[in-house]
């Protein structure tokens, strides 16, 4: 793997940890979201302030939310987040893809696809 591609890696792993762990979604935005920003989740605008206005929602709704990243993966300006966001300390979760891409080392754009954590699986496998 590149050092490019270590780096977006830990760009992106630090973006996300201080947007939904450390609850500071505007000091991300501000520090590796760079113009033009282009959103692909239909319940987001584009640009900085319409993740902000998001995550601020989202978070006051859910003040104990926590995310913990399971894998990370990087492809040339491409990084994916498999992510469980955990609403509270009992709740089973969100399973996350979310992919970013970036552009001179700030993100630029990005995608998700989320689902319910299920309490059982057919294969007994689980999600992460």
């Amino acid at each position: 793997m590149s050092t490019t591609q270590e780096a977006n890696k830990t760009i992106v792993t630090e973006f996300y940890e201080l947007a939904f762990n450390q609850h500071k979604p505007v000091e991300a935005a501000s520090k590796y979201i760079d113009l033009p920003y282009t959103q692909h989740n239909p319940d987001v605008p584009d640009g900085p302030e319409g993740f902000n206005q998001f995550a601020r929602d989202f978070l006051k709704k859910n003040p104990k939310l926590k995310a913990t990243i399971f894998n990370t993966i990087a492809d040339g300006d491409l990084v994916v987040l498999h992510v469980n966001i955990k609403m509270n300390e009992s709740d089973r979760g969100i399973a996350v893809a979310e992919f970013f891409r970036l552009k001179n080392t700030q993100i630029v754009e990005h995608w998700d696809v989320t689902q319910p954590v299920p309490e059982t699986t057919a294969s007994g496998n689980p999600m992460f």
